[in-house]
């Protein structure tokens, strides 16, 4: 009795207990299995479970009911988060339903694709059409949107809401769907102006700086950089709609064939630029002619097609190049670092980000691979990357040209055999030292040099020998020589000695220990053995010698005086 009466207690509440558990399900399960649709509470994303497509013939245009009905007897349902249908394809027919369980609310749906022809979408509500919207970038901009993407303002009213879109379009027919709140879409249209104006801002910074720095060097590296920069910021702005949204929006027709012109373009300058930066005609011929050639042809594409205004054999030139373009990018950057050019390590880094990054965003665009976001904005990621990388690749190339420009400069003021200053070194650093010395009223002294019997030297042991003798002079003298001193090769064996803040007899003290050092002096070559002397003149710096010639003058005079005297001594002014 007992046990009846337990049972007749508990079973009651487990009745209730699992009913109340299975009205919960259903009322969750309800509006999937009746309407199977989504909650407009979901998302943002529209789930691909419940979206179903059908692909329209060319030859004939549906009414929306029949687009329904073909719908339900032979649509399909996708297979991937994101539909994507590629480039040429026929017009398709998408549907899916959305519930509302409240009150009439607000939602944007929102197609996140900015270069679709034609789109007409239906909102129908127990069968009924409440809303229908014609679009497309076939259409002038303010005509038909208010953002850069295809955006559809829909009161839902309570219950289940059918939406039908029909897209037309040779472009790529990449159709990411959202539904957003009326909040989420302003913080959508915020978060993505706060990006792409970083974006555009550091690319436009950097394209004015490098325009700068052509006008101002005239390289014409920096011209083409600020072309193929130029060429990408038209570019990322045509497909992310802000082209058509700020500059082009009264002309549908250019945003028609805008995008693969602008690719196309993109190739074309980044090849000229590559050429440029690498010095590939000088450094790499054959690898040039390839990229000359490959330009010609995307060249004479771009033009057939415009001519014969076929945007589909214009789209597929424009995807297919991108292979290609970046395979010579690649291939010109790694053979220029397999030769050792100094600035390709930065050249390859910066190709290697940009067009895979390209290749990966125009093989998600096309279809090639399956849609995501990342890989969508994988170029633009890329490519700013490689601005940076490129904008270290031209500076290092600039010092790399400035230092050698210095070293030019330097290898220019001196004398290639004793490494000491030749004339046109020694002119230009003697003016400031000459120059001071007359307006401060300072001592200078001027010593010519030469060595006695040069021309016997050659004669006898050759030319080879005769600049040993050269160069050890030279490397005596830069020895015995004070830190201000300024020593220079003349011309053949004649050397001239400047002293600065030098008294006469101090610049006679001195020329006597040099004649005295060298009397005293041999070189030793594997064959010949040779001792050496040297005759010197000195001048001072006086008022009637108050310019560089008549001083040099002065010392020449001193220096024959002394060769006629017997060599190896010094001659001077005696007072």
């Amino acid at each position: 009795m007992q046990g009846k009466n337990v049972y007749r207690f508990i079973l009651p509440f487990l009745y209730r207990w699992c009913g109340l558990v299975l009205a919960t399900w259903v009322s969750i399960l309800v509006p999937t299995l009746v309407y199977g649709a989504q909650s407009i509470e979901d998302g943002p994303a529209i789930e691909s479970s419940y979206i179903r497509y059908f692909h329209e013939q060319h030859d004939s245009e549906l009414s929306y009911a029949d687009a329904l009905e073909n719908i339900k007897t032979q649509g399909q349902h996708s297979q991937s988060d994101i539909l994507n249908f590629g480039l040429g394809s026929a017009p398709v027919w998408i549907s899916f339903e959305l519930h509302n369980a409240k009150a009439t609310a607000l939602r944007y749906l929102q197609i996140e694709n900015s270069w679709l022809d034609k789109i007409s979408v239906f909102f129908l509500h127990q069968g009924q059409l409440v809303q229908q919207t014609e679009t497309g970038d076939s259409l002038p901009y303010d005509a038909q949107r208010s953002n850069r993407f295809f955006s559809f303002p829909h009161e839902f009213m309570q219950g289940a809401t059918t939406v039908l879109i029909r897209i037309e379009s040779d472009d790529p027919q990449v159709l990411p769907l959202f539904l957003y709140t009326p909040q989420e879409f302003t913080d959508r249209q915020v978060e993505s102006g706060y990006t792409y104006g970083i974006i555009y801002g550091f690319l436009i910074a950097l394209l004015i700086y490098n325009a700068l720095l052509f006008f101002s060097l005239k390289s014409r590296r920096y011209l083409y950089y600020s072309f193929y920069l130029t060429s990408f910021i038209f570019l990322n702005a045509a497909y992310t709609g802000h082209g058509y949204q700020w500059l082009w929006s009264d002309w549908p027709q250019v945003q028609n064939t805008i995008i693969p012109v602008l690719m196309i373009m993109f190739a074309l300058s980044g090849l000229v630029f590559a050429s440029m930066f690498l010095a590939l005609p000088s450094r790499f011929p054959r690898l040039d002619k390839s990229f000359n050639i490959f330009s010609f042809v995307l060249a004479v594409c771009l033009i057939l097609f415009l001519l014969l205004d076929n945007l589909l054999c214009l789209l597929y030139t424009a995807f297919i190049g991108v292979v290609p373009f970046a395979v010579l990018m690649i291939i010109a950057g790694s053979v220029a670092c397999f030769q050792g050019v100094k600035e390709a390590p930065y050249f390859l880094g910066a190709a290697v980000f940009a067009v895979i990054s390209a290749v990966i965003t125009a093989f998600t665009v096309s279809g090639l691979v399956e849609y995501n976001s990342l890989g969508f904005h994988a170029v633009e990621y890329g490519i700013l990357l490689e601005a940076v990388l490129f904008a270290l690749a031209l500076a290092y190339q600039f010092r790399i040209s400035q230092d050698e420009k210095v070293l030019a400069q330097r290898l220019a003021d001196r004398d290639q055999l004793t490494g000491l200053y030749n004339r046109r070194g020694f002119n230009k650093l003697m003016k400031p030292i000459f120059s001071n010395a007359i307006r401060n009223n300072r001592n200078l002294c001027l010593m010519i040099l030469d060595i006695d019997y040069f021309k016997k030297i050659n004669d006898e042991h050759g030319h080879a020998h005769g600049d040993i003798v050269l160069l050890d002079l030279a490397r005596a003298l830069s020895k015995e020589l004070r830190a201000g001193d300024l020593v220079a090769r003349w011309g053949g064996e004649e050397f001239l000695l400047l002293l600065p803040e030098t008294k006469h007899a101090e610049a006679i003290a001195i020329a006597e220990r040099l004649v005295t050092t060298f009397s005293n002096h041999e070189v030793t070559t594997n064959q010949h053995t040779t001792q050496y002397t040297v005759s010197i003149g000195i001048s001072e710096l006086k008022r009637g010698n108050a310019n560089f010639s008549d001083l040099l003058g002065s010392a020449d005079h001193y220096l024959y005086q002394a060769k006629e005297n017997g060599r190896n001594r010094v001659c001077y002014r005696v007072d």
